[in-house]
Parts: C-alpha cells; structure tokens; sequence
C-alpha cells in the first residue's frame, strides 16, 4: 500500500508569512529554518532567553514542587486548577493588577502564558474576524491570528526617540474596522517598551466605544525599570469585562521550566478557554500549580534584586551598543530584552542574524520575526552571565563592525 502523501493544513500554511519574501528573499518560516541550520561559532551563547543558571528561581520554588509532588497535591486537577491554588493566586493577581478576581470565575492557571494566550484565541477568533496588533510585538501573536483564520490589521508601536505609544489614529482607524480583538504586549516584546498610565488611558478611552474585547500580555509586568508605574489595562474603569489579561512567573521568576501562568477576564470566556484546554493541554503541571501561591506573594524582595542587577546589564550594554557606528538602541523601559536598530549597517537583519552565530557565537532573534517594521533590528536578551557577557558584546561588536555603514 503507497504511504500517503503529507500536504500541511491549511492553518501551518498561513504561518509561511510569504508576503516577507517582498522584502526578504523568503518566507517567514524558510528564514528561520535557514537561522536554525546555520553553524554556530565557537564559544556559543543562546541570548533569545536569560540564563536561569546565573538568575535562578526563588528559594521557594523547588521545596514548594517538590512537597506538591510528595503526595501533599493533587495529580489530576480540574481544567481550570487545583480550587485551593486558585483561592490564593485570585488574591496575589488581584492585589497586582487592582482588580477584585474571582477565583472561580475569572481565573484559571495555564501551562504557562503560551498556553493562555493560545486558549483565548482558540475560544474567541473565527475564521476572516480582524485582530489589530501592534508591529513591532510579541512573534506569535499574529502567527497565531493565521493560524486561526483572522485578519491581522497591524499598527505601528512607537517607541525610538519618542515616548513609547501604539500609534492612536491608526488604532482609531483600525477599530472603525470593528475587530473582534486587541492584542498587545506590554512591557512591549521585543522592545522592552513601557507605555504610560496616560497612554493606557487613551487606549481604554478608544476601546469603550467599540465592541472590540482586548488581549494583554503582561508577563514582563514585574520587571520594570527606572521607578516607572506601570498600568494595567484591565484596571481601567469600564474595563475589567472587555481585557483578558495574561500573566505568570516564567521571565522575571526564572520559573519557565515549570510552565504555569494565568489568565484573568471574564467568566464567559474563561469558561470557553477550559473547553479549549480540555482538548489541548488538560491542565496546568499539577504539581508546578503549587508554586503559584507564592509568586507575588512572597517574592518582591527577590524581584526588586532582580531588577538592580538586569538593569545595570541593561545599561552596560544600551553603552556598549550605542557606541558602534551604525547601530542604536533605545534603554528598555521593562522586561530583559533589548531591540537593536541596525539601520545604519548596510546588511538585512536575517543577514545580521546569520552572522552574528556563524561568526560570534550568538543566537539572536532577528526583527522580521516580530513584524514588519522590525526589519533592520534584532532582539537581545540581556538576562546573561556578567563575566560571558562582557565578551559576547565584544564579539557581538566585532561582527557588526564588519558591515559596512549605509
């Protein structure tokens, strides 16, 4: 009997991006296959994501794993969560986000934020429904519209040499659109950019006149620099029934290895994404659900040193960047990224991308994997090793040194 004939679904197919091949000389995909199959230079150093050796979790991480797993938790939770998990996280996120959460209602814990954000499309976008995103954002949000079947509307997030904001008379033109949602991120992926309480007001002032509901990744939310306040959406008044909000303990608390999160919104749609995540996951890690009682709760100390200490790396190396001709970088308001504008070097960010692990060593995420307007950028994740740091940016240096300027 002939072996059947393998064509992806219609839905892997969407997730080609070929329109990229326009200004690239591939589909989205075909590059970063291209990147993965590159060699790697010698000594080689991932800085897509931070080093969890050198920033580990919090002293209560493992003991909290390790009693849930000894027998003191349950192994087959509701989809939703262990009930007595979600009594405690209800009060952490409603103390951080300044909205009462039901825990029963308007909560449930996720095998990390992914798998939240994921859930919540599933449940909300049908097929030829319009989703504005922001460009540049986080890689997989508009991915996963076209995996859904929507209509990505992209709008421009401004953040160089101004005051980071998504561009207001292009949202405004988009919701005249009428979209089913609003997806961002915020602290911005991949430019670590903050927006302002004023800023989050005029988004809420524009989303209250619209049947538009609204997506917030807020993973980076803890890590913020500077002193700056940082705003929730869903705080909003008139907000709290049309913001999803995304957030857990992954980035900041080290904690992606045990992969939790947790979504709060509306019960309505809270009660299709459990639908969704009894087909797909069934649940949250059972016994990784119990360390999320102690997140927010029991580590802010360890956070305001987490911040100290990704700060100064993000300054050390906004100065080491700014100081190569042909290269710019803005200082990132939160998160542990920073979005290197290359538009002074005569070389394609893919080009860029290539070199920098073929030659130094280093595996970096190249602009057009976040939209766009990415293009002649690359993201960094600063969250490394002090001492291997320091020489990475040296090589990073080197090689972008070697493209001659625009």
């Amino acid at each position: 009997m002939a072996t059947p004939e393998f064509t992806p679904a219609s839905r892997i197919q969407r997730l080609q991006f070929p329109e990229r091949a326009q200004t690239h000389d591939r589909a989205l995909r075909e590059l970063e296959r291209d990147l993965e199959s590159t060699p790697a230079g010698d000594p080689f150093l991932d800085i897509t994501y931070a080093d969890t050796h050198r920033f580990p979790p919090p002293n209560w991480a493992l003991p909290a794993f390790t009693k849930a797993a000894s027998g003191s938790g349950m192994t087959y939770t509701p989809y939703r969560g262990d009930p007595g998990v979600l009594d405690q996280v209800s009060e952490n996120v409603s103390k951080l986000l300044g909205v009462s959460v039901d825990a029963r209602r308007e909560l449930m814990v996720t095998p990390g934020t992914q798998a939240g954000l994921y859930s919540a499309m599933a449940a909300l976008i049908e097929p030829g429904d319009r989703v504005v995103v922001p460009d540049p954002d986080y890689l997989t949000s508009a991915r996963s519209v076209r995996y859904f079947g929507g209509e990505v509307d992209s709008i421009p997030m401004l953040w160089e040499d101004t005051d980071p904001h998504l561009d207001l008379e292009a949202l405004q033109q988009a919701l005249a659109k009428k979209p089913k949602l609003l997806m961002f991120s915020h602290p911005n992926n991949p430019t670590g950019a903050v927006f302002s309480k004023t800023h989050i007001e005029e988004i809420a002032g524009l989303l209250r006149g619209t049947d538009t509901f609204a997506i917030v990744d807020e993973l980076y939310c803890r890590l913020v620099y500077d002193g700056r306040e940082f705003a929730h959406l869903a705080a909003e008044p008139e907000m709290r029934d049309r913001v999803l909000t995304t957030l857990g303990p992954s980035k900041t608390e080290s904690l992606s290895g045990y992969r939790i999160g947790a979504t709060v919104g509306p019960a309505e749609i809270l009660n299709s994404m459990e639908d969704v995540m009894g087909i797909a996951a069934l649940r949250c890690p059972a016994y990784a659900q119990h360390l999320l009682p102690h997140w927010i709760r029991d580590d802010q100390e360890y956070v305001d040193g987490r911040i100290v200490d990704y700060q100064a790396l993000r300054d050390l190396s906004v100065t080491a960047l700014n100081a190569l001709s042909g290269v710019t970088v803005e200082p990132s308001g939160g998160s542990a990224y920073l979005y290197v504008n290359t538009s002074g070097i005569k070389a394609t960010d893919h080009e860029i991308a290539r070199a920098l692990k073929s030659r130094a060593g280093l595996v970096v995420n190249p602009g057009y994997q976040f939209g766009a307007l990415g293009a002649n950028h690359f993201r960094i994740c600063v969250a490394q090793d002090e001492s291997a740091w320091k020489a990475a940016l040296e090589r990073m240096a080197e090689v972008l040194a070697s493209f001659p300027l625009s």
